[in-house]
């Protein structure tokens, strides 16, 4: 801990910062990260939000980077957040061009041969990603 807090400067609140996204939760569309805004830090975790809503998870300063210049301003981003809670794939999905990521994570046992099965019901493809 004490090596990381000497590598990663604290971050103050309306900061902009960078988080990446995991290959799992994007479309090959979808940007590689996305931007957000500090908006509360306790404990050395992050509490972030989106243009479309705060981040459900809190973040270590491990896992963002910080970006040079403030491009997204704290008042506006709460603003526009109005509130809502989202997860990283949810936030991904509202910013990317492509839409979602268009497969769900299926548990059926028959094989998806009928509507009961939650994916062929929502008529979305299903994967065991």
């Amino acid at each position: 801990m004490k090596l990381s807090k000497e590598k990663f400067a604290q971050l103050e609140i309306g900061t902009t910062v960078r988080v990446t996204v995991p290959d799992v939760d994007r479309v090959r569309g979808s940007p590689r990260n996305i931007l957000a805004v500090v908006t509360q830090v306790e404990h050395d975790l992050y509490k972030l939000c989106t243009e479309h809503g705060f981040l459900k998870y809190n973040y270590t300063r491990q896992e963002i980077a910080a970006c040079e210049e403030n491009l997204l301003d704290i008042d506006n981003v709460i603003k526009l957040g109005d509130g809502r809670q989202l997860t990283l794939r949810e936030a991904t999905s509202n910013s990317s061009v492509a839409g979602p990521q268009g497969y769900q994570r299926c548990h059926c046992k028959t094989g998806c041969n009928n509507k009961r099965c939650a994916c062929r019901g929502a008529e979305i493809l299903c994967n065991s990603k």
